[in-house]
């Protein structure tokens, strides 16, 4: 279900979501009146992973959703340069799509010559 759901599947993914964070927001922790205040944030941005599976979104608050915009939230970073080692950091080819499409959604390699370009040289490049 890559595309937005529309209707009653929307409405009932809202009721899920919101039943596993106990209609609170995931990220400040603001109990909502109703379903109505609250919108469903992607964990996991969509342009990295598009899915609209229950256990890939979060009950947000309208402004917490829009400060994470489409970041990462800090603890799954966190998480993520745990299993980094600092001294000897190895990129796996396998994980350059990914890694691809996370810069693309941070914009936050600009400056960097290999985001400049989508060629697949840039991206072995990157991986030597």
């Amino acid at each position: 279900m890559p595309n937005k759901p529309h209707g009653d599947v929307r409405r009932r993914r809202k009721r899920q979501v919101a039943y596993v964070f106990r209609h609170r927001c995931a990220y400040c922790r603001h109990r909502f009146g109703s379903l109505d205040q609250a919108t469903l944030d992607h964990i996991v941005p969509r342009s990295v992973w598009p899915t609209w599976s229950a256990t890939a979104l979060a009950l947000a608050c309208l402004d917490c959703n829009h400060r994470k915009a489409d970041r990462f939230p800090l603890s799954i970073a966190l998480l993520l340069l745990r299993h980094v080692d600092p001294i000897r950091p190895v990129i796996r080819p396998n994980d350059l799509p990914v890694l691809a499409r996370l810069a693309h959604a941070n914009r936050s390699t600009s400056h960097l010559p290999e985001s400049t370009s989508n060629s697949p040289k840039c991206l072995e490049r990157t991986a030597a």
